[in-house]
């Protein structure tokens, strides 16, 4: 059983020794491929990882001096590890392969702030739920993503999806909802750690259409639409 101890703000992502700005407008960074979600979106603002694809080049490290640039994370504890999720997505255009050749997939020592972290992505699921329904979860259903953002695990403060959050259909009134304010999912696919059970080139993410949507692509894509959504796993 978890317990929610918070928001807590720390860490900035790097690219080039310059701290990048957190994204205001966490979702899909182009239209020119995919329609738009609904009339009036603009476009999202998340750090590429595409025009400079080389790990050298970018990180997570020490809390940048601009507020604008520090990271939010949702802080659960277990009482055997504390989890800081990040409430975003913070790279777009990277692909899983590349999280998986940079260690982020299933965890890589990182240090922010002189303390120590495995980072890694969160868990999300094999299989569909229902194989003819993405909004329909994840399987196993004990994944992080369908525990902590769907609600699987009931854990006061967290916030419930909503009837609107759930039937796939986005607006601005979905945007400004109190569960993607709070997570961040509309417009945006996560990445989560665990390979699709039915396809080998196929890796799961989660979010976009609908708080609890499952969805699949190629492993070694990069998208406009699905990015990096970090997970700090401290051992207490």
């Amino acid at each position: 059983m978890h317990i929610f101890e918070g928001i807590k703000s720390f860490g900035s992502l790097y690219h080039d020794k310059e701290p990048q700005p957190l994204p205001t407008r966490p979702w899909v960074v182009d239209f020119s491929i995919l329609p738009v979600p609904y009339k009036g979106m603009k476009p999202g603002n998340i750090a590429e990882f595409e025009p400079s694809p080389d790990w050298s080049r970018w990180w997570l490290g020490d809390t940048s001096s601009n507020t604008k640039n520090t990271l939010n994370w949702i802080v659960l504890n277990d009482n055997t590890r504390r989890l800081y999720i990040c409430d975003r997505m913070i790279l777009v255009r990277v692909s899983w392969q590349d999280l998986y050749d940079a260690g982020y997939v299933d965890g890589k020592m990182t240090i922010i702030d002189g303390k120590k972290y495995k980072c890694r992505l969160m868990t999300g699921g094999n299989d569909f739920y229902d194989e003819n329904n993405g909004l329909s979860g994840g399987l196993p259903a004990d994944n992080e993503w369908d525990r902590f953002i769907s609600g699987g695990e009931t854990i006061k403060g967290l916030p419930s999806l909503s009837s609107n959050d759930k039937i796939g259909v986005l607006s601005d009134e979905v945007l400004q909802a109190p569960h993607n304010q709070f997570w961040n999912w509309a417009g945006a696919y996560s990445w989560t750690s665990m390979p699709y059970l039915n396809r080998d080139n196929a890796r799961c993410c989660r979010g976009y259409e609908a708080g609890q949507c499952f969805y699949l692509n190629t492993f070694d894509h990069r998208h406009e639409d699905i990015g990096w959504r970090p997970v700090l796993e401290e051992l207490l």
